[in-house]
């Protein structure tokens, strides 16, 4: 695979990971959520997609760092396919109460998984791919978390039950 194909999805995906990790933080600051326990899960999902956004920013200067070029490559200014169909998804991880925010979560929890399948399916087998598939398991982990919330009114915040 050429490096200029392997630079866009390694882009996308980072990309990605910081806006989910934006949309995390945003999350756990809203006034409406009074529970501790939820902004620390969001708090925690933000952390998780700066992490694997470092990790792949990491992975494509190491990949830079082998590549024989007389100067190095200005940074991307556009974006590729598996980012427009991140935008073409509409991810929100927003909602004007509690539930509405972890049910939009949820699919961009699926959303990002989609993502990555397909980041996924575009590699050969590698070291890339590897990392990959480590990071949409930590993805999945964290979409089982969203939807165990959802299904436990019972633990849910007043605030929250009351919106269901």
């Amino acid at each position: 695979m050429e490096y200029q194909q392997i630079a866009e999805i390694v882009n996308d995906l980072s990309t990605i990971n910081r806006e989910r990790a934006k949309a995390y933080e945003e999350a756990s600051f809203l006034n409406f959520i009074f529970n501790l326990e939820l902004r620390g899960t969001f708090a925690l999902l933000a952390n998780q997609s700066r992490q694997n956004s470092f990790a792949l920013r990491q992975y494509l200067e190491q990949l830079q760092s082998h590549i024989p070029v007389t100067k190095k490559p200005l940074p991307q200014l556009r974006f590729g396919d598996l980012y427009n169909k991140w935008k073409e998804m509409g991810v929100s991880f927003s909602g004007p109460n509690i539930y509405d925010m972890l049910k939009s979560s949820e699919a961009g929890e699926q959303a990002i998984q989609v993502i990555y399948s397909n980041a996924i399916a575009q590699l050969p087998a590698g070291e890339l791919q590897y990392l990959l598939e480590n990071q949409l398991r930590g993805l999945q982990n964290s979409h089982s978390v969203v939807i165990g919330i959802l299904n436990q009114p019972q633990k849910m915040p007043q605030k929250m039950k009351k919106s269901i």
